[in-house]
């Protein structure tokens, strides 16, 4: 197994999905409420239907996890998991900070993940063996040996809702120096990137995340979920970033009290 032969296939899926974006971005909305009580607008699904074409096309028997469809051989040995657009509301309110993330897995942990912002023009392409570009060039996470020092990003402070994610909340939010929100995926770019420490989520879905992981991974930083378990494709709703390493650790005791 060689991830990097499948980097063009993912380029090619990032592509069809920036030019569908780009056409549509300006056009007036048409907003459903989902059941569970998320908004999808039809670009979403556009998305999600044009990039499930161009897998089944390309790799038949490969397995499709999306967000706005059913699972197709999700037990296949290699898996793609899509959200087509990431950052829902962000898109519907007008905002850059949504992307398109696509991951594959293989026998179900990420080894490949595009993350594709078509308003900023950024992607950030991650692979197993291979360090982590943006735009083409690569980028590194930096060091940052103390919490007391980390800017961390949240998305928001409305998705911590149980006894225990909000306890989690404020211990890490007492640890760090700065905490930013409302950056979404973006955020763990900018991790992947150096300009952002600590990146935390709750109540989010794989669609959400695994595109993240190597992209997080192969920029010198280290991703899991609260646990510091590696994040696959049966993973939960919780997930860690850290660009430093050696933080990480810090940073899940805090989380976990």
């Amino acid at each position: 197994m060689n991830a990097t032969q499948f980097v063009s296939h993912a380029t090619r899926l990032a592509d069809i999905s920036r030019d569908i974006i780009r056409e549509e971005i300006y056009r007036p909305r048409e907003v459903t409420v989902k059941s569970d009580a998320t908004p999808v607008t039809p670009i979403d699904q556009k998305v999600e239907r044009a990039l499930r074409e161009a897998i089944t096309e390309m790799f038949p028997e490969h397995g499709i996890v999306g967000e706005e469809y059913d699972n197709i051989d999700s037990d296949s040995d290699y898996v793609w998991v899509l959200d087509p657009i990431d950052g829902t509301m962000a898109f519907i309110a007008g905002l850059p900070t949504f992307a398109t993330l696509i991951a594959l897995t293989w026998r179900g942990s990420p080894i490949l993940g595009v993350m594709d912002s078509p308003i900023t023009q950024e992607r950030w392409i991650g692979v197993d063996g291979v360090s982590t570009t943006l735009n083409g060039a690569v980028i590194q996470s930096r060091p940052c040996h103390s919490l007391d020092t980390a800017f961390a990003h949240t998305s928001s402070p409305l998705y911590f809702v149980s006894e225990s994610d909000i306890a989690a909340y404020k211990r890490i939010t007492k640890a760090v120096q700065f905490l930013i929100f409302g950056g979404g995926c973006h955020a763990f770019g900018r991790v992947a990137h150096g300009y952002i420490d600590i990146a935390f989520e709750t109540a989010h879905d794989i669609h959400d995340y695994l595109a993240l992981v190597p992209i997080i991974n192969n920029a010198g930083g280290s991703m899991s979920d609260w646990q510091g378990n590696p994040l696959t494709l049966s993973s939960g709703p919780r997930f860690l970033a850290c660009g430093d390493q050696a933080m990480h650790s810090q940073a899940l005791k805090i989380l976990n009290g």
